[in-house]
């Protein structure tokens, strides 16, 4: 079998509302896809995304730098294909643009095995799990009120999510003592919340926020500190009983493995849609080995199946933004979400619905 054919298309869907963290504004999501087809008619989709800035590069250096690489290969020949695709464009970027185009055609060449199995991908991986307790970070945003957060966060319980994000990083810290401490007050000891500071913070002032907020008992305080700060997660882990929780923003394992050897994180959250599918697997094997959790970011839809394939998974992150393009959304079930069947990523994608976002 080879790859006669890669298209790639790239969609904008804009936010209902904008969603305010302590760093950026999530506006829009853009969605480069990257379509793989085989000689013998089977063919895979796979996709990467930005939350509004970058899509148009992604995708140029998809068509320019990496259709080229990947033409003529076997595409059940990932992890050929995924060398080449690194070791030819290493130089440009191990990280962001290069890494973003590699996961779109890394995540496209896992739909297409899967379907030329006739597995979804979550049988193919492993299928350790059948389904996913599910936290929401959607009532948590920076930019609500302290009685907003308390009010969504509540609502959601009431939905039958099982817990909640509720986001940090304000200029003064005692308000963000004050907002986290009324949502663990109004969902009571019972239900699990997380805390996510999105890289705002220096060690120095990650160390004090963790003191002041480990008495509403986090499950997890999350990227507290600059994604390139090993050394600084590594002091403030040995410094809270809090677990840390980060990778988002890791565009590869060896990164990861550096936060592993230093002590620096305890539950590892890279994401497939930014690093690929391949080098997820990597990740979350490298962390099992050290007896770390794995709980990865955003895109529900692509990591259900992922995080369900592995036994040392705890959480999929829920924020309901592809839901306008799918042909049917997840449902939630006493606070888990059920992994798919369907062969392939088992995504549903609308065309009809994805052709209104269609930029290029």
């Amino acid at each position: 079998m080879k790859i006669t054919r890669v298209d790639v298309r790239l969609y904008r869907i804009p936010a209902e509302r904008v969603r305010m963290d302590s760093i950026q504004a999530f506006e829009a999501m853009e969605i480069p896809f990257v379509e793989v087809i085989a000689d013998e008619g089977v063919s895979g989709l796979g996709f990467t995304y930005t939350i509004g800035r970058g899509g148009c590069s992604v995708k140029a250096f998809i068509e320019n730098d990496l259709v080229p690489l990947v033409l003529g290969e076997d595409p059940l020949n990932i992890e050929r294909i995924w060398q080449r695709c690194w070791w030819s464009t290493h130089w440009v970027g191990r990280a962001g643009i290069a890494t973003l185009g590699m996961a779109a055609i890394d995540n496209a060449l896992w739909d297409l095995k899967a379907k030329h199995a006739g597995l979804s991908i979550h049988q193919l991986l492993g299928g350790a799990k059948g389904r996913m307790p599910v936290y929401c970070t959607d009532g948590g945003w920076l930019h609500l009120s302290e009685s907003e957060i308390v009010e969504q966060s509540v609502a959601f319980l009431e939905q039958g999510f099982k817990a909640v994000k509720v986001k940090v990083g304000k200029p003064d810290p005692a308000e963000d003592v004050r907002r986290v401490r009324a949502v663990r007050k109004a969902i009571g000891d019972e239900a699990t919340l997380m805390v996510d500071a999105n890289l705002v913070w220096t060690p120095y002032r990650a160390i004090e926020m963790a003191r002041r907020l480990e008495e509403f008992n986090p499950f997890w305080l999350e990227e507290p500190i600059e994604a390139d700060d090993v050394s600084g997660h590594a002091r403030l882990a040995r410094s809270t009983s809090i677990p840390i929780a980060l990778g988002e923003s890791l565009y590869n394992r060896f990164v990861v493995k550096e936060y592993i050897e230093q002590g620096a994180v305890g539950i590892v959250q890279v994401d497939a849609g930014r690093i690929g599918i391949s080098e997820w697997l990597k990740v979350a094997a490298m962390a099992d080995s050290w007896n770390l959790s794995v709980s990865p970011h955003f895109c529900v839809e692509l990591h259900l199946p992922l995080a369900a394939s592995v036994r040392h998974s705890l959480f999929v992150e829920y924020i309901p933004f592809l839901e306008r393009v799918l042909e049917e959304p997840l449902v939630l079930k006493d606070g888990f979400f059920e992994v798919p069947k369907r062969p392939g990523l088992g995504i549903p994608w609308d065309s009809e619905k994805l052709r209104v976002y269609l930029v290029g």
